[in-house]
């Protein structure tokens, strides 16, 4: 497994992360703890050492299971985890002044079993939160006491990951895959300058890019795919998937490794979060990235041609 260094952090990260919202927030179905602790057992086997998790996903499952497995390991690894949104009443609440901040990064610190959080990420803050005074607070005084390692904000769009470099954050977790490009690259020359780290998420877009779908593929009512894609929209993407095929060859050669390797393509990616929810998943996740190079220019030249075709 190869390492990347998060923006001017000095934290060292794989370049695969094992992403455990689809572990410990039921998004797929729910997920059983021995099956969650397999998975995290083969990413550690195969070399994965950042963990990205928040204490939503599972109302802090995904960091008491982590934890319960790797803590023995944690001089090695680098747990990333979320502030700023909790459950209240069967709804996610949002809040970001620094005692809010404070108080959820301790509350992770506990079920995590650790005396620090090497990246905390604000979970994906509304607008006005950037407009905030004391929006620097909390994490000037978390890293000032050595609880976090560095700071960041989980973001959604290019706009929102704008604001964030803009105030001062020093990594950003943004959705990236060959589908959905477009936020980063919008936003690269900005991260670059900020000398930023990029977590990429969702670089499989939600299975989809490992291209093992047909067009009579479904899902069941407590996997989200069904609610994010109605029928006609899932087969012009399975469609599109078929027609980046061409990106499988030489030592290519699966789509799995073709939609990673163009996510770690890309310089400014530090990890690419891969939301595996079985150890087959992470162990071929790692087997098909393999080794630098990643994707040629030409091949990944060629993509926004095949998706234009496809009006994807």
């Amino acid at each position: 497994m190869e390492t990347r260094i998060l923006g001017k952090t000095g934290l060292r990260l794989s370049e695969l992360s094992l992403g455990t919202w689809g572990l410990a927030a039921d998004a797929y179905g729910r997920v059983s703890d021995e099956l969650f602790r397999s998975t995290v057992r083969a990413a550690l086997e195969h070399g994965v050492t950042c963990f990205d998790m928040s204490p939503l996903w599972g109302d802090g499952r995904s960091e008491r299971i982590v934890a319960g497995i790797t803590s023995d390991r944690r001089d090695e690894l680098q747990y990333v985890t979320r502030a700023g949104a909790r459950w209240v009443d069967g709804r996610v609440h949002h809040r970001f002044d620094p005692a809010s901040l404070m108080a959820d990064c301790e509350g992770s610190l506990k079920r995590l079993r650790t005396d620090h959080i090497d990246l905390l990420l604000l979970h994906t803050p509304p607008e006005d939160v950037y407009r905030r005074d004391d929006l620097g607070v909390a994490t000037e005084r978390l890293l000032a006491d050595g609880k976090i390692r560095a700071w960041g904000v989980s973001v959604a769009t290019h706009e929102q990951a704008t604001m964030a470099l803009s105030a001062g954050a020093q990594a950003i977790a943004i959705p990236h895959n060959i589908f959905a490009g477009d936020a980063l690259h919008e936003v690269q020359s900005e991260v670059e300058e900020a000398g930023a780290g990029v977590l990429a998420t969702s670089p499989l877009c939600y299975g989809l890019l490992a291209g093992r779908w047909n067009e009579r593929r479904n899902f069941t009512k407590d996997d989200h795919r069904g609610a994010r894609w109605s029928h006609e929209v899932l087969v012009e993407r399975i469609r599109t998937v078929n027609m980046l095929r061409f990106l499988v060859h030489d030592e290519v050669r699966t789509m799995v490794a073709a939609a990673l390797r163009y996510v770690l393509a890309n310089p400014v990616v530090t990890t690419a979060v891969l939301g595996a929810r079985r150890p087959d998943q992470i162990e071929g996740g790692v087997h098909d990235v393999g080794e630098p190079p990643y994707l040629s220019g030409d091949d990944i030249a060629r993509i926004p041609q095949v998706l234009a075709v496809a009006g994807a």
